[in-house]
């Protein structure tokens, strides 16, 4: 059994999408107070939550730089937080900011960069709106797991983004949030079709620019893009080839064809299982590299013919 980073204890951190390798696994080693990225797309291995949680560090906003927590502060295991207070603190990020009472010094800087407000699309009746710095390109939207987006406006900073954010979640059917265990429901469920996603995301945007608010913030449409390379190097694989395991709450594993935001995409036996580890991060993991440890029991899919 290869575990990664033997002998070490290590946390789940976060997730990501890098351009040359493809979607990864932030894992803390929490003893050298080092962090690594697991890229996951063409590999077997296994991945095993442990009860106890700890924080998973601070992003610099200046540096855009990802770091362990000093401190290695363990956290309760009900705690609301990923982040120690003192990580919460360094890091100074509120995506709420236009909520708060105050807002950091870090965050007023990183404000003052340009930002983009974009349609997130993640089935027909399911389109999200939400704003983004370019100093981040499109990784805003990979993280949440979008399957197509449209950028819908650029602003100098995220104020004037803001703006249109809001006049857009006003409109009846614009989201303004997503529960992760959605996302994840929504891709078993929805069959997901590129071209319809591009005319869903066409037939929103041709109408939110009759609205006077809408289009007096800036709104200004960009052609839709499909996410699915991003996600598994290719097209997405279909609804029906999907499913989510039961029975295994606390491990998953087969070779990894892809990740969808949070959601890993493992195939075992020649089904594909969805495993959501979103709500994994910041617990301790055993990370087993060609290893798989867990046997799904395959849920044979119904089709209908019309």
């Amino acid at each position: 059994m290869t575990r990664f980073i033997n002998g070490r204890t290590t946390v789940l951190a976060g997730h990501g999408f890098d351009d040359a390798t493809g979607p990864y696994l932030l894992v803390n080693d929490v003893d050298a107070r080092e962090q690594h990225r697991f890229a996951v797309r063409g590999r077997t291995f296994s991945l095993r939550r442990l009860p106890r949680r700890r924080c998973v560090g601070r992003f610099d906003l200046a540096t855009y730089e990802k770091s362990c927590c000093p401190l290695n502060v363990e956290l309760l295991p009900d705690a609301k937080e990923t982040m120690c207070p003192a990580c919460i603190e360094a890091t100074g990020f509120n995506p709420s900011f236009y909520y708060a009472d105050f807002v950091s010094p870090q965050q007023r800087a990183y404000n003052l960069t340009p930002h983009f407000a974009y349609l997130a699309y993640f089935s027909p009746q399911h389109v999200k709106a939400g704003i983004s710095s370019e100093t981040r390109g499109i990784e805003r939207l990979l993280e949440q797991g979008a399957r197509a987006a449209r950028i819908v406006g650029r602003f100098s900073c995220a104020d004037e983004a803001r703006e249109l954010e809001a006049a857009l979640c006003a409109q009846p059917g614009i989201l303004e949030t997503m529960r992760a265990s959605l996302k994840t429901r929504l891709l078993v469920e929805e069959r997901y079709d590129p071209a319809e996603a591009v005319r869903v995301l066409d037939e929103r945007a041709a109408g939110l620019a009759e609205v006077p608010a809408v289009a007096q913030t800036g709104f200004a449409p960009e052609p839709a893009q499909d996410l699915s390379p991003h996600y598994f190097g290719g097209p997405s694989p279909d609804c029906h080839d999907l499913q989510v395991p039961e029975g295994h709450d606390g491990e998953c594993g087969g070779r990894c064809i892809g990740m969808v935001g949070g959601a890993l995409v493992f195939e075992q036996g020649g089904a594909n299982y969805v495993v959501s580890v979103k709500e994994w991060e910041s617990h301790e993991v055993e990370l087993l590299v060609d290893e798989v440890v867990c046997e799904y029991d395959f849920e044979p899919q119904q089709f209908s013919l019309f």
